[in-house]
């Protein structure tokens, strides 16, 4: 079989036509998998839209960090809407940061984020291990408050982790965040900062 050859014109636009297949159509369509999010100032993803349902104004797509007030108004509806929206957890993790508490979620998402991921064998009793020593040992470098019971419980699941070792845990700093920093963060006084981009 003779190699077929090409003319020069036709090979490149065969090239051009490739790189034209590949870029990112027009829109608001992002082609997965192809770039990070954009995220605004404070390194929040800037929300689509479309990743998560709910209602939107065309403010809370916007770049920047200042909520709209449709977004404040969900947020003081439950602590799960802050928390389900990204802009609302980077706020809060601020919030929760100034008034020196964020250890509770940081140990939520971690184990939050343990679920998602799913592992097993000994990747789960290695990341059970790190939370364990993170937030619930006694040299914990950001121990959480929960009561001895749940310690003792946690501690003697280490050496055979299962995933659902922290659920107590996590419903326990889940209703510390609901009981006191959340009610001081959907404060209107603190929301109408925020919407000022003063927070």
């Amino acid at each position: 079989m003779t190699p077929v050859i090409k003319c020069v014109h036709s090979f490149q636009r065969s090239i051009r036509d490739r790189r034209a297949s590949r870029r990112q159509p027009r829109g608001n369509t992002p082609i997965l998998g192809t770039s990070d999010p954009e995220v605004d100032d404070i390194g929040v993803p800037i929300w689509d839209g479309c990743s998560k349902g709910g209602v939107t104004s065309k403010n809370d797509k916007k770049p920047g960090k200042k909520p709209s007030r449709e977004q404040c108004a969900r947020w003081q509806t439950s602590l799960e809407n802050v928390l389900d929206d990204p802009k609302g957890a980077a706020h809060f993790m601020q919030f929760l940061a100034s008034e020196y508490c964020s250890e509770n979620y940081e140990f939520w998402k971690e184990i939050k984020q343990l679920k998602e991921d799913n592992p097993s064998g000994d990747k789960l009793k290695k990341k059970v291990k790190n939370i364990y020593d993170k937030y619930i040992g006694e040299s914990a470098s950001k121990q959480i408050n929960v009561n001895g019971r749940l310690k003792v419980a946690i501690r003697d699941a280490v050496d055979e982790p299962y995933l659902e070792m922290f659920d107590e845990a996590q419903k326990f700093v889940i209703q510390l965040m609901r009981d006191g920093p959340y009610r001081r963060f959907i404060d209107e006084d603190n929301l109408q900062k925020l919407q000022r981009g003063q927070g």
